[in-house]
């Protein structure tokens, strides 16, 4: 991309510019598990619609990388035969989607109104003071990082969590997280 002159608007990609070659950001172990979860992604829909497995596509990324580097949007891209400019836009749309690197286990907690005035900001203190980060920080050995999610559709079992994007928990309380951060540092994951 070329730097913008004084006062010119920014050059952006163009929404219409082809995918190109690009290279894999998986190893060969990661390969086949992307492989398998991307065909099965892209079955689900006729031939003429494969772009519409851009989602499953994103997530099948991002549980082999543990988050969806730029390699990685370019790859699903390519191999969807979407432009690199409109998979960043959906990566960047939707809070599922991890651009930075994370711990092994990310724990999101819910900051919608109905878990803020239930208790979520007292699970984030809580989840900082015993893992010695903060929101968007990851720990020094990699095991947890912490993030905050807009909103989890889980009014009535406020404050929820979500874990690795996949393990959900309503009603969470600061023993309740105690019991869920011990259990996830004995996994081997």
């Amino acid at each position: 991309m070329r730097a913008a002159s004084r006062g010119a608007p920014p050059v952006m990609i163009p929404l219409t510019a082809a995918a190109g070659p690009v290279f894999s950001p998986f190893d060969a172990e990661g390969q086949k598990r992307f492989e398998a979860e991307f065909e099965k992604a892209v079955a689900k829909f006729p031939p003429e619609r494969r772009k519409a497995a851009l989602l499953a596509a994103l997530h099948a990324a991002q549980d082999v990388l543990g988050w969806l580097p730029e390699a990685a949007m370019a790859y699903v891209g390519f191999r969807l035969d979407v432009p690199p400019a409109r998979v960043r836009e959906v990566a960047t749309f939707y809070a599922m989607y991890r651009l930075q690197p994370t711990g092994r286990h990310h724990v999101e907690i819910c900051n919608s109104i109905s878990c803020w005035a239930l208790g979520s900001e007292r699970l984030f203190e809580h989840c900082e003071r015993k893992l010695g980060i903060r929101r968007g920080e990851k720990t020094k050995d990699g095991k947890f990082s912490l993030g905050e999610v807009p909103c989890l559709a889980a009014c009535g079992g406020a404050p929820a969590l979500l874990v690795d994007n996949y393990r959900y928990a309503e009603n969470v309380s600061p023993e309740k997280l105690d019991a869920l951060l011990e259990e996830l540092a004995r996994e081997g994951r």
